[in-house]
């Protein structure tokens, strides 16, 4: 990393604004990224300047090991806490508890013990309540709204302001983030009805078309947070700003433009009366439970029709010299969304379901976790009994090429196949196997083992995990989901070093009789630092496999 650089700690790395800000501050910073998903999953580009971490910011006994690994490389000196939980049920989900407020105090008290020059909160203008007409929410306005969400923003923005007497803080409350890609799901919804081409639902519009929100282009608010960095020293200890236009755009004004984008021509909009709206919102509902789907539009959402969350966002323009871009206005960027609706279908619609259908828990996630952290738990005995089982000569699992090795030998092989299966399930980056699998092909025959040896240690090693987790109580009702990530895992880590092993042997006779001759015992060294990096990744969880490819290509 070059320590020349600021440091900052983000949260929420693998999301919609963590992604977007990462591009604009990668090669302006040294960046320390916490998220619940992978490098490789979330789509962000390795940096040699970017340390990645797979962390749930409620778990505050694995968040507080991430301390000392960030003092390590220089520390930091700004936290962006974009990390939270939000759905559209509008139902106390206990998320927002665990996640927004306790996830919020946690990375706090991480942002004391790291000295930061300050913190940034992500908060949003929906904590508040919508204003009387002709009105508009300003920086001073309480966070007072009374849905879930807006209650676990207001007691984020109370911690926030706690911690201010420990390190200056930021609280920025955001409008609806929008990209090239649309990427909101409310808008989203509006221009799936609107664009569909069903001749009713595509022109209606709730009661009068007045509900108005203030849109903001993700460019816009990355922007935003970069000038509360570069401005840090002017700014007050303890302040609040909108990432947000003047004013609302109004559903009408959504419909007009984009459906004359759309269809190259005027749309004359069905205003339907609040009356209406609720028995059409029902029937709408049995109509997609009989296909067994939910549809975004529920009742609590009708309480907000033909109202506007106007912004005033002038105190936010003079304090930072920033405002939206013009041209990044939603009217002006409908366009462009359009044109990628309509020229990239199924990339626009993958990537606004992924958001439209977030999930509190992932249950692939918690299975991850929780085989992880039972495999590191009981590695130690894990790996006894493994190497046990390949050298004992009575033993089903005995393999013959084993018999004649030193035990210590086998011991440091079998403890490198176990750190990368812990390793490629704590990732979730299976095509991390590729950047290993020549590595372990090789080590076989410098040791003089036989040809299959890794793939029978791959093989046994999955069945012994396989076992061990089965008789856990915590695996009691998740057994196929557990045999499914040990299988696929282990399968693809014998195909990988097969193939491999196979390309070793188109190899000139005197390379692999060289290979032959060297003993593993020399090589322990080597083996070792393999398996420390594989902890480290664990440790830490990075993606980037250009940290250890000096060792995997030697």
């Amino acid at each position: 990393m070059d320590y020349s650089l600021p440091g900052i700690l983000i949260t929420g790395a693998s999301g919609f604004v963590g992604r977007n800000f990462i591009k604009a501050a990668a090669g302006k910073f040294r960046l320390f990224c916490i998220a619940r998903r992978s490098m490789a999953e979330a789509g962000v580009q390795k940096d040699d300047n970017l340390r990645w971490t797979q962390v749930d910011i409620g778990d505050w006994e694995k968040l507080k090991d991430i301390i000392q690994r960030v003092k390590d490389h220089g520390g930091v000196d700004y936290t962006v806490h974009f990390a939270g939980y939000y759905d559209f049920t509008n139902e106390n989900n206990p998320e927002y508890l665990r996640t927004n407020v306790f996830g919020t105090k946690n990375i706090l008290e991480v942002s004391r013990l790291l000295e930061v020059k300050r913190f940034l909160f992500a908060s949003s203008l929906a904590a508040c309540t919508f204003p009387p007409k002709g009105r508009a929410i300003n920086e001073e306005s309480p966070p007072d709204a009374d849905v879930p969400y807006a209650w676990s923003k207001r007691e984020g923005e109370k911690l926030v302001k706690e911690y201010a007497k420990w390190f200056p803080c930021a609280i920025i409350r955001l409008a609806a983030i929008f990209s090239d890609w649309c990427e909101y799901p409310p808008l989203y919804a509006l221009l799936n009805a609107w664009l569909s081409g069903v001749m009713i639902k595509s022109r209606i519009l709730a009661g009068r078309g007045e509900s108005a929100l203030p849109y903001i282009h993700v460019q816009d608010v990355i922007q935003l947070y970069l000038n509360v960095i570069e401005k840090n020293d002017t700014l007050q200890r303890a302040c609040t700003f909108n990432a947000s236009p003047n004013g609302a755009t109004s559903h009408l004004e959504l419909f007009k433009t984009s459906t004359q984008f759309y269809y190259n021509r005027h749309i004359k909009p069905i205003f339907v009366p609040r009356r209406l709206l609720g028995p059409m919102v029902l029937l709408q509902q049995v109509f997609y439970r009989l296909l067994g789907k939910q549809p975004f539009e529920q009742l609590w959402m009708l309480s907000y029709v033909d109202k506007q969350l106007a912004a005033d966002s002038s105190r936010t323009s003079n304090e930072l010299s920033w405002q939206p871009t013009p041209r990044k206005s939603i009217s002006r960027r409908l366009l462009f969304l359009i044109e990628n609706m309509k020229r990239h279908p199924e990339i626009w619609r993958s990537w606004n379901e992924a958001m439209l259908r977030k999930e509190p828990q992932r249950p692939y996630l918690v299975v991850h976790e929780m085989i992880y952290d039972a495999m590191v738990g009981s590695r130690d005995d894990m790996v006894k009994e493994i190497v046990a089982n390949l050298v004992e000569p009575e033993s089903e699992c005995c393999s013959c090429s084993f018999i004649d090795v030193d035990d210590a030998i086998v011991h440091t092989y079998v403890r490198l196949l176990y750190q990368l299966i812990v390793t490629v399930i704590k990732t979730r980056d299976r095509p991390m196997m590729r950047q290993y699998a020549k590595t372990i092909a090789f080590l076989p025959s410098v040791g003089g083992f036989g040809s299959r040896v890794s793939s029978h240690c791959l093989f046994v090693i999955g069945n012994s995990i396989s076992e061990k987790l089965r008789s856990r109580p915590e695996f009691s009702q998740k057994r196929p989901k557990v045999d499914d990530y040990i299988t696929m895992t282990i399968q693809l880590a014998i195909d990988q070093i097969e193939n491999q092993f196979e390309l070793l042997t188109f190899q000139s006779p005197k390379l692999l009789d060289d290979f032959g001759k060297m003993p593993l015992h020399e090589n322990s060294m080597y083996i070792e630092n393999i398996i420390k990096q594989l902890e480290n990744l664990c440790a830490e969880a990075i993606s980037g496999i250009s940290w250890i490819s000096p060792l995997v290509k030697r």
